[in-house]
């Protein structure tokens, strides 16, 4: 690890060492002067976030396969796709026809109220149709989707995602070992 990292790890744990003392120190009665210490470790985190994603970015362009292992070291690359640009017309319209099937009332010209008062169909796709369209604007639930036998890139624009990087720290049995 660089030096430069290796400070800002010595000076995250030097103010988590610090800190109780810190806050002592903070007499303001409105708690303003807490409140500028608080705004300092919000900043500082934010900035080490985007270095982490920037890192993370380029982690995964360097990487020349989706998994490396080192003695200390497990590191996995993933890339989900990225859906927008939804038809929800389409898939609602899919799901519903699905859902009527499922439910064995696909073909159905009419249902038998409990009046005896006979109702078209249509009405249940209608039905189906109002509590849809309280959807938002996002994306269906994939998995739900798939359940029905529908392809979700049927019904979007797929473009790939951001790289995601685990890294996971093996555990060290030399240390133990004494």
């Amino acid at each position: 690890m660089s030096d430069v990292v290796t400070a800002v790890n010595e000076a995250v744990e030097a103010l988590e060492k610090a800190l109780p003392g810190l806050l002592e120190q903070c007499t303001d009665p409105q708690a303003t002067d807490m409140a500028e210490v608080l705004a300092s470790i919000r900043e500082a985190r934010i900035l080490l976030a985007r270095l982490e994603l920037e890192t993370e970015v380029a982690t995964a362009k360097a990487m020349l396969g989706d998994h490396a292992e080192t003695p200390t070291l497990r590191v996995e690359r993933t890339r989900a796709a990225e859906r927008k640009t939804w038809d929800h017309e389409g898939w609602q319209k899919d799901v519903r026809s699905k859902v009527l099937r499922a439910h064995g009332l696909a073909g159905v010209a009419a249902l038998i109220t409990t009046d005896g008062e006979e109702v078209p169909a249509s009405e249940l796709h209608a039905v189906l149709a109002d509590l849809q369209s309280v959807h938002g604007s996002a994306g269906p639930r994939l998995t739900q989707l798939r359940q029905f036998g529908l392809d979700p890139d049927d019904y979007c624009a797929r473009a790939p995602g951001t790289w995601r990087v685990k890294v996971t720290r093996m555990a060290d049995e030399t240390k133990g070992a004494a």
